[in-house]
């Protein structure tokens, strides 16, 4: 079975394709709902005012400057990804056919890399709204990542030919896997103002509150997969890619839980501090009840052809695979962040981030933050913002614009993250925010 591929930008983005599919919908369950808190690299826990507040510092709903009614609806973004081979290298082949050297070179970055990886973090905010103190939210977020490993991705780039071009080859798919879940959740914030006299007088209009948010967290699409030894050989196929997934009688949830989230925040003078201590508790975990194992298994050569992937019950699943599932729970993050109001039109911002949680834990973006923003209204409608950070094993930045007229913002942000040697870009836009 002798494949020579011809090889163009179309047959490379299969990849990233692949990454997207399962998708339904960013830094955890609660998405973003901030296009000024994406242009300005997650910088915002001591800005958020209005609905924004509910998922970045729910206590400054009770601080001042908030706005006592605020709607917002229609806010979408997240960040696409591959690595080595990044949509940059990608983008130089667009509608032209890769020569062979190049692909080479791709397949050794790939094996330097230990594979070829594709990243989607994605959240959607159907509607917000805060009302005085009270703030709610609903939305929802996905997270995709599929990792070829360097034989999957050589016979994405050649088929079973191989880099030689000569006698095929057999490729070893071990290594690859997929990783899809998402989730919507439901959250209502509450905040209160406390006395506090910290400065004994040396800032102005000193104040300080407390805020609480309660969650409501449904799990809605779930695929775990490892390949576990399929080979690619020169007459036939041998297939070994066990599947957990949504079984037959999947209803669209498949799992739940409620959590909660604290916050405080403290202002005086041009200063504001925020602190938000995401999943103080979160009880959501995977129904396995309505999850099935597909085996994956199949061979085809000369002489047999067929596959099983019919659905078994889930206890059927490899260990390996049901022990992922198991770990996957939202845990706490800390979010500590500081806002100096340098003049009437300029705004400066400082946040530290970190997740705590092992490798398996659901953590929608980089686990750790750190970085600086800022906030230009340039004129009084249209403010102009930025911000870069440190993240896990890399970097980010971001940059975008609002137009505010009447109380009605729109807003849209862009942000390019650097995470080990994987480049990902990023888009949001806000069609409506009343009141920010």
């Amino acid at each position: 079975m002798r494949a020579f591929l011809r090889v163009s930008i179309r047959h490379v983005s299969l990849v990233a394709t692949l990454a997207s599919v399962g998708a339904v919908s960013v830094d955890a369950q609660l998405p973003n709902a901030s296009t000024a808190a994406f242009a300005m690299g997650g910088n915002f826990t001591a800005m958020a005012r209005g609905f924004e507040a509910v998922a970045w510092n729910p206590a400054n709903l009770a601080m001042p400057g908030r706005p006592f009614i605020s709607f917002g609806a229609a806010i979408a973004g997240g960040n696409l990804g591959l690595a080595p081979v990044d949509f940059t290298m990608l983008h130089k082949f667009s509608g032209v056919t890769v020569d062979s050297a190049t692909r080479v070179s791709w397949i050794d970055q790939a094996r330097l890399a230990g594979g070829q990886r594709a990243n989607i973090d994605a959240g959607l905010t159907p509607i917000a709204f805060t009302i005085g103190p009270v703030g709610f939210q609903f939305g929802g977020s996905v997270y995709t990542n599929l990792n070829l490993s360097p034989d999957a991705w050589e016979s994405v780039l050649f088929g079973n030919a191989g880099r030689s071009g000569g006698q095929p080859k057999t490729l070893d798919f071990t290594g690859t896997s997929v990783r899809i879940g998402a989730f919507s959740a439901a959250a209502l914030s509450y905040a209160h103002g406390i006395p506090i006299n910290l400065t004994n007088g040396l800032l102005s209009d000193e104040r300080a509150a407390i805020g609480i948010t309660a969650k409501y967290v449904m799990g809605n699409a779930l695929v775990v997969a490892e390949d576990a030894g399929s080979t690619f050989g020169g007459s036939d196929i041998l297939l070994r890619f066990p599947v957990i997934l949504p079984d037959s009688n999947y209803n669209g949830t498949l799992g739940n839980g409620v959590g909660a989230d604290l916050s405080l925040a403290w202002s005086g003078g041009p200063w504001k501090v925020g602190l938000l201590a995401e999943n103080v508790f979160n009880a959501f975990k995977w129904d396995t009840t309505v999850l099935a194992f597909a085996p994956g298994t199949g061979v085809f050569s000369p002489d047999t052809n067929g596959t099983n992937w019919d659905q078994v019950s889930y206890n059927s699943a490899p260990k390996s695979l049901r022990d992922i599932v198991a770990a996957q729970a939202f845990k706490p993050a800390i979010s500590v962040g500081a806002a100096l109001k340098v003049t009437s039109s300029l705004t400066l911002t400082a946040d530290m981030k970190t997740t705590l949680g092992g490798d398996e834990a659901i953590v929608i973006g980089p686990k750790s933050r750190f970085g600086i923003g800022a906030e230009w209204r340039v004129l009084p409608f249209l403010p102009l913002r930025a911000g870069v950070a440190s993240v896990t094993d890399g970097w980010q930045a971001g940059a975008g614009f609002g137009v505010h007229v009447l109380g009605v913002e729109v807003g849209v942000a862009s942000s390019i993250r650097r995470v080990g040697a994987a480049q990902q870009s990023g888009v949001m836009i806000g069609l409506l925010g009343i009141g920010r």
